[in-house]
């Protein structure tokens, strides 16, 4: 795995809004709380932490957003590395092949101009690929490859927006209801927990579905 190209990955996906002192070096990457590195990533994915008990919330929140990120770039970096050519009837983007099942496929390729992923499904038949669907994001491939493929029912998928407006009612609800029971609020707290986990950039989408509500409102 080289080390630039995966911490430059790491460095792209990182909120730069939330966290406004990041500094991408050669060999790692640093997170600063004023002129103090509380956080650092290396070139191999591995994570270290200012010891500062004064500093931990910081560093809670840090871990919890960057941890899917590393994961998630770690994964597609070592796919990619073994993955073969993807070939098909004339087919000749240079796509590896990640996955197939059940007549669907999943591919992925670097860009070299700019050193950007992307990641593609498609139905597989008579050997000829049809219907692409791109992605730049790695875990949204992966969840379409899955749904196509029939691996998870579609039901059960929630999208972004929807998980926000469900966490905007579990929040409220945990928030300014009496809950007669503590079975559901536990259930409430653990719903609310996996959203939060599933999306790192929370806080941006429900800044963004604030605004976008609010424009609603306003004719703007």
């Amino acid at each position: 795995m080289e080390t630039k190209k995966f911490l430059q990955q790491v460095y792209g996906r990182i909120n730069k809004q939330e966290n406004p002192l990041v500094k991408l070096n050669d060999d790692c990457i640093e997170i600063f709380e004023g002129d103090k590195v509380v956080f650092k990533i290396d070139g191999k994915g591995c994570m270290f932490y200012a010891a500062d008990k004064r500093l931990s919330n910081i560093v809670d929140k840090l871990h919890e957003e960057i941890q899917p990120i590393v994961c998630s770039v770690d994964e597609y970096f070592k796919a990619m590395e073994s993955a073969p050519p993807l070939t098909a009837r004339d087919f000749d983007m240079p796509y590896k092949k990640l996955a197939e099942f059940n007549g669907v496929v999943l591919g992925g390729t670097e860009h070299e101009s700019t050193g950007d992923f992307e990641f593609a499904t498609w139905n597989l038949s008579n050997n000829a690929l049809y219907h692409g669907h791109y992605y730049n994001d790695y875990r949204k491939a992966k969840e379409d490859f899955a749904i196509r493929a029939g691996l998870i029912d579609e039901n059960k998928i929630f999208e972004d927006k929807q998980l926000v407006q469900i966490f905007h009612c579990i929040r409220d609800t945990l928030a300014g209801y009496e809950l007669k029971s503590p079975i559901t609020e536990k259930l409430l707290e653990e719903t609310k927990s996996k959203i939060e986990q599933a999306l790192p950039n929370l806080d941006e989408l429900i800044e963004e579905n604030s605004r976008e509500v609010f424009e609603q409102q306003f004719g703007l």
